[in-house]
């Protein structure tokens, strides 16, 4: 049986980019995890060394696939760009990057491949921070985007009644996904006792 297509979305460093999930395999956004590299590192430019072609050649080889099955270009709509249709070519773009952030983008295709990894989702419209297979959601938008003030003491609290949830990532303050669903369940329920109370408080 077939799975379904899954588009979704990663973070890595800063850097966010889609991948999907189709039938065991992982497709990826070549041209979303350039960004944040300069012109210098697009796609376009890798695709033209030899290194890339031998690459490609061979990995079409070993997969029976034509190689223009491997790349392709998404033009209008979301997440446009060049796409690799192979995991294993994403992680070899990736090396070519950079070598410190080809590590965080094996680990995380890797985990993606198993169904280990905990995908990327926005909560309450806020996107987790990815590094080194570690998600966190940036606890000052979870608290914002969940109703609560961050300079209430909310987060004092929150740090001292879950340290293992709270930690930072890149510098960055953040909750474990579980806290932040938690917060953002309970701001949900904090705005319907509010809207109850208002609108009783007129009846």
């Amino acid at each position: 049986m077939k799975r379904k297509n899954e588009l979704q979305l990663v973070e890595i460093d800063h850097r966010k980019f889609a991948v999907e999930l189709v039938n065991g395999n992982v497709k990826v956004n070549l041209t979303e995890m350039s960004k944040l590299f300069g012109r210098s590192k697009r796609p376009q430019v890798w695709l033209k060394t030899q290194e890339s072609k031998d690459y490609i050649n061979a990995l079409a080889v070993a997969l029976k696939s034509a190689t223009a099955d491997l790349l392709h270009v998404k033009q209008g709509g979301k997440n446009q760009g060049t796409w690799a249709g192979d995991y294993r070519i994403a992680m070899r773009y990736a090396q070519w990057l950079s070598p410190e952030f080809s590590i965080s983008v094996d680990e995380i295709l890797i985990k993606l491949l198993t169904r280990n990894a905990v995908v990327a989702e926005p909560i309450a419209g806020v996107w987790p921070i990815i590094q080194n297979g570690v998600i966190g959601y940036p606890r000052k938008e979870i608290l914002q985007a969940s109703g609560y003030s961050y300079n209430s003491g909310n987060a004092y609290r929150l740090k001292k009644r879950y340290p293992q949830d709270n930690f930072h990532i890149l510098r960055v303050a953040c909750l474990s996904p579980r806290l932040a669903t938690l917060m953002n369940e309970r701001g949900k329920v904090r705005q319907i006792e509010l809207q109850f109370t208002n609108h009783k408080s007129l009846a």
